[in-house]
């Protein structure tokens, strides 16, 4: 029944009905303050008490739970539930046929496009601003931790591949003032990335190229000290990801990192954040692209010493649930 549950707890937010319990009240006064059918009240609390979003005191007396207010409160968890709403309600409907195919037989929902990054110039308004609220809603909690770690040993130059609309260049640009920094990425993204570092004042430090990301026959741009991937890796394969890491190696000065911010289940300190995010995988499956997850730590550093990349250090607990790699060239 949690379909069920989730649509009830997304309608009692939406429709007023847990605001209208900010102080215990009656049914007939969350109708008066709603303006909804007692019927409807009636229905709509009953299935909020079933999964402990509110609580029936006393006959007829309605109050929040703790979990209740979390759920009407806290902005994470209203951005991580817009998400599962207008980005992937529909489309997991798919899940099934996208499993078999190994394609995102889900994203028909909302255009032609071979993956979702392909579209996300082009989804609908709503979408597009769920989706980008999900994203930049975790990695730009990391971004200040995972900045103060690369700055320890601050490179002169900087690849940031998968920049997407260039929020980490610009926190890095700003905290590094001698760092160079490139974006690659899809064109759509990048022309707003452009937008984005010159109306900033970044246009002298910042340059942005669009490219398929999967062409491996297209090397990435050469003499790097940095290579940068946030929340870019686990939307590949695993063959793309080691290919992948290896233009990023073979980007690197002889001294240069890899840099790879993940959220990975297995170093989740939490056993609701792991579960949260093995589950929020089936998006890439149903939606994204068909064959990439939330990869474990462990698959990660797997694909990157096949791609002739040893890990020299690793930091947990960044933001909200991230990862910061950093990966060296193995020595021949």
């Amino acid at each position: 029944m949690a379909p069920f549950a989730f649509q009830a707890a997304m309608a009692a937010r939406e429709l007023g009905v847990l605001a209208a319990l900010a102080k215990p009240a009656s049914a007939a006064h969350v109708g008066r303050l709603t303006g909804l059918p007692a019927t409807s009240v009636a229905v709509l609390l009953e299935a909020c008490l079933a999964i402990e979003l509110v609580a029936e005191v006393q006959p007829d007396a309605w109050a929040l739970t703790t979990v209740g207010t979390v759920w009407l409160r806290d902005p994470q968890v209203a951005i991580d539930a817009e998400f599962a709403q207008a980005v992937c309600w529909q489309g997991l409907a798919d899940l099934a046929p996208s499993l078999r195919a190994a394609t995102p037989v889900g994203l028909r929902r909302f255009g032609p496009w071979e993956t979702i990054y392909a579209g996300l110039a082009h989804l609908p308004a709503e979408v597009r601003r769920a989706w980008f609220a999900y994203d930049h809603g975790h990695s730009d909690s990391a971004f200040a931790e995972a900045i103060a770690v690369v700055r320890r040993d601050p490179p002169a130059t900087l690849l940031d591949v998968g920049g997407n609309t260039g929020r980490f260049a610009l926190a890095l640009l700003r905290a590094e003032s001698a760092v160079q920094v490139t974006i690659l990425d899809h064109p759509g993204q990048v022309r707003e990335a452009r937008a984005n570092l010159t109306a900033a004042g970044f246009a002298g430090r910042a340059t942005a190229t669009g490219l398929d990301l999967l062409d491996h026959a297209v090397p990435f741009p050469a003499a790097q000290q940095a290579v940068w991937m946030s929340q870019f890796l686990d939307c590949f394969a695993p063959a793309d990801v080691i290919s992948l890491l290896k233009r990023a190696r073979a980007a690197l000065t002889t001294t240069g990192s890899v840099w790879v911010l993940e959220i990975c289940p297995d170093r989740q300190r939490e056993p609701a954040a792991a579960a949260s995010l093995r589950l929020a995988s089936l998006y890439f499956t149903a939606l994204a692209n068909g064959v990439s997850r939330f990869y474990r730590g462990t698959d990660l550093i797997a694909c990157a010493e096949a791609a002739g990349l040893h890990l020299s250090e690793a930091h947990d607990g960044l933001g909200s649930a991230h990862t910061l790699f950093r990966f060296q060239a193995q020595k021949s």
